[in-house]
């Protein structure tokens, strides 16, 4: 309970032995009820008949808002409606509701991008860039029930900083075409772009194999051939072959 709240309810819980609910009923008309607040003992007190609990409390200076919650226990059992009007030998409690809203900041994780690649032996691995975790903003609505909690739900999220992964190169093998594996492709690549993946013809070929746009795409390439791994082009290239045989490379094929 709230510092405040606790000293009023302690004034109120004293104020409560004091006399009858202010009206017209006199003491042989009252009723005999104990009134509990909050987690303060409970206090018997002599009250008008039938008259609302809520009526009750307000009478006697109890603070009570929107969001307390105020029961009528009679015979062991919680009573609602209308039958929540204070009879004799009836318990009426006041329970104090607080909602409280927290927020905290958490790690979002950072993640691992691994892309194989053929400049690394088979199985090597390499970090190109550590990456970062990411920020996310978290806030929750607490229920407390006489400064007790009672419930907790999350009711907003927000990322505050995108996470970025840590990329690692793995290697592997070159890819393997059967029928390919024997031929010459360090000369043929030598012979085209003087080995160079990274090539660039003004005419539109591009790569060690001088690939234009459309053959490179028709054996599954995708961007441009120098955004690819040499291992890559090599690749797409004995794919070519498989499918044209030497034509693609009218000056440079003889040397396969």
């Amino acid at each position: 309970m709230s510092p405040r709240r606790r000293v009023a309810a302690s004034t109120a819980v004293a104020a409560l032995a004091l006399g009858l609910v202010p009206g017209t009923a006199s003491a042989q008309e009252a009723v005999a009820v104990s009134v509990k607040i909050a987690d303060q003992p409970a206090v018997a007190v002599a009250t008008t008949p039938r008259v609302w609990p809520g009526k009750l409390l307000e009478a006697h200076g109890v603070p009570v808002d929107g969001n307390d919650l105020v029961a009528v226990v009679r015979d062991g059992r919680k009573v609602s409606g209308g039958k929540k009007r204070v009879r004799e030998g009836d318990v009426v409690k006041l329970t104090e509701v607080e909602k409280v809203r927290t927020s905290k900041r958490e790690r979002v994780r950072r993640g691992t991008v691994e892309i194989a690649t053929t400049k690394l032996k088979p199985g090597h691995r390499k970090v190109v860039r550590e990456g970062r975790p990411g920020v996310r903003k978290v806030v929750k609505l607490k229920t407390l029930h006489n400064g007790e909690q009672v419930r907790s739900r999350v009711v907003k999220r927000k990322l505050v900083r995108d996470p970025k992964p840590r990329r690692v190169l793995v290697g592997r093998k070159p890819f393997s075409v059967p029928g390919t594996d024997g031929l010459n492709w360090g000369a043929l690549a030598n012979c085209e772009s003087g080995g160079n993946p990274n090539a660039v013809n003004p005419a539109g070929y591009y790569g060690l194999y001088q690939f234009d746009v459309g053959t490179w795409r028709s054996v599954g390439g995708s961007g441009l051939p120098t955004s690819a791994s040499a291992g890559e082009q090599t690749y797409r290239a004995k794919l070519l072959y498989k499918q044209r045989g030497r034509s693609p490379w009218p000056n440079c094929g003889r040397l396969l």
